[in-house]
């Protein structure tokens, strides 16, 4: 079968790539064969896909791939879906919880669609990762797209400051303290890009506080509660997926 590249108004026309199973590759093809990494071939066996079969293929970037499997780790191509990114965006600098706590936030957050996410640097950090720990959160966020059935993969920055985090683009900053106005008042008039931080269970420094809020940020209240760190995170992806 040739090469067919179709925009995503299309799909009802054509074949649902919700409907198989999702792998991926971060350089994907138009047309021809692909061959599977090996943690992706993996995965194929341990679904026990057969020759045949079809399965769906994601690059992260938009692209999604429809094709049957030729033999393990090997898919033949039938058709291209290009997926566009969402007007609405959500990047989140948030404070590192501990050990589980955090792969579990970040599969959540890639769940949840959400754009970009900055592990943050605070005063009152517990947890400061080595940049070792990108690579195995890099695959996390994989593996929550892949679960979810997301063309988009969330992009992962360095371990950043405050100072740093706030360079990043954005229509709108908030900042989560509990002194803050409901984030719903916030988020009423929906802007395209949110920047949110997500302090540590210790809290933002009043420093930190009226540097952020100097730069621009608004402070933003989830309620009267005591929320950890992956609770807070997804308490204001949620609230963005139901204003956008």
């Amino acid at each position: 079968m040739g090469e067919m590249f179709i925009k995503s108004e299309e799909f009802t026309h054509m074949l649902n790539a919700n409907d198989y199973p999702w792998f991926y590759a971060p350089e994907l093809p138009k047309e021809g064969e692909i061959v599977l990494d090996p943690e992706e071939t993996r995965h194929m066996k341990a679904q026990r896909l057969t020759t045949g079969e079809k399965v769906s293929i994601c690059d992260g970037k938009g692209l999604v791939a429809i094709g049957q499997v030729d033999q393990e780790g090997h898919v033949k191509i039938q058709e291209v879906h290009e997926v566009p990114k969402s007007d609405f965006s959500l990047v989140i600098a948030v404070a590192v919880p501990k050990g589980e706590r955090a792969d579990w936030m970040l599969q959540k957050l890639a769940e949840f669609g959400v754009s970009t996410i900055i592990p943050l640097k605070t005063e009152h950090s517990v947890v400061l990762p080595r940049e070792a720990k990108q690579e195995r959160w890099q695959r996390i966020l994989i593996e929550a797209c892949k679960q979810s059935k997301q063309a988009w993969l969330p992009e992962l920055k360095p371990l950043s400051t405050i100072e740093q985090a706030l360079q990043e683009k954005a229509d709108m900053m908030l900042l989560l303290d509990q002194a803050g106005k409901p984030v719903r008042d916030a988020l009423h008039n929906m802007p395209k890009r949110v920047l949110a931080f997500v302090g540590p269970e210790g809290g933002f420094t009043d420093e930190e506080k009226q540097q952020s809020q100097k730069a621009g940020c608004v402070p933003v209240s989830l309620g009267k509660h005591i929320l950890r760190i992956e609770t807070a995170a997804m308490a204001i992806a949620t609230a963005h997926n139901l204003f956008k």
